[in-house]
C-alpha cells in the first residue's frame, strides 16, 4: 500500500498535483527542469529562498493534518503529493543556499518583508486552529487554510520571477507559480 502510495505521489508530482475532474493524472509534458544550474545570484533570489524555505515547512505541516483526519481521498492524495513536492523544493533551495554560502533564514528584524508585500507565512495559531477542529468541519478548514497558505507561495514567486536573476530559481518559481495556482483551483472545486 505505501508503494502505490508513493508511487500516486510522484505521478502527481510530475503533472503538476493537478487532478482533472475525471480524477485522471495528466501525463507529464516535458522534462522537469532543462536549466543549467548557474551560482549567479541576486538579493531577491536570496530573499526568495530564505522565505520560501520556511513557507514550504509550514506547508508541511499543514499537509501532514489530513494523513490521519477523515478527508475524502482526493483532497488526502494531493496533500501526500504536495508533501512529495515540497520535500524536494526545500531540498533544493537549501542546497542553493548553501552552494551560495547564504544563510538558510534572513532573520527576524521587524520591517524584513516590508519591501515584499509583508509577512507571507501561515502562522503556527492558525495550524493548531485547523488540527483542533472538529470531523465535521476539518476538510472545509484545511482546505481554506491550504488556499491561503498556496496563495502566499504564488505571490512569492511572483516576486521571484520579476527581480530574481539566478535562473534555477526563477525556474523553480515558476513552476510553484503554476502548480500553486492549479492546486488552488483544484481545491476551491472541492468547497463548492
Amino acid at each position: 500500500m505505501r508503494r502505490l502510495t508513493t508511487l500516486l505521489a510522484g505521478l502527481l508530482l510530475l503533472a503538476g498535483c493537478g487532478l482533472g475532474s475525471s480524477n485522471e493524472v495528466a501525463a507529464p509534458t516535458g522534462p522537469v527542469s532543462t536549466v543549467a544550474e548557474t551560482n549567479e545570484f541576486n538579493p531577491v533570489d536570496v530573499m526568495y529562498l530564505q522565505m520560501a524555505v520556511p513557507h514550504h515547512r509550514a506547508g508541511l505541516e499543514i499537509v501532514k493534518l489530513a494523513k490521519d483526519r477523515q478527508v475524502r481521498t482526493d483532497v488526502k492524495n494531493l496533500a501526500a503529493a504536495i508533501e512529495v513536492t515540497q520535500l524536494s523544493e526545500v531540498d533544493s533551495m537549501l542546497k542553493w543556499l548553501h552552494d551560495w554560502k547564504q544563510p538558510e533564514t534572513g532573520g527576524d528584524h521587524p520591517d524584513l518583508h516590508a519591501g515584499h508585500g509583508g509577512d507571507h507565512s501561515t502562522s503556527p495559531e492558525a495550524i493548531a486552529a485547523v488540527a483542533a477542529s472538529d470531523s465535521g468541519e476539518f476538510e472545509k478548514a484545511f482546505l481554506n487554510l491550504l488556499i491561503a497558505h498556496q496563495h502566499n507561495a504564488v505571490e512569492m514567486a511572483k516576486m521571484e520571477k520579476e527581480g530574481g536573476v539566478n535562473p534555477q530559481t526563477k525556474a523553480l518559481a515558476e513552476r510553484i507559480f503554476q502548480s500553486r495556482t492549479g492546486q488552488i483551483s483544484q481545491m476551491l472545486g472541492y468547497l463548492e
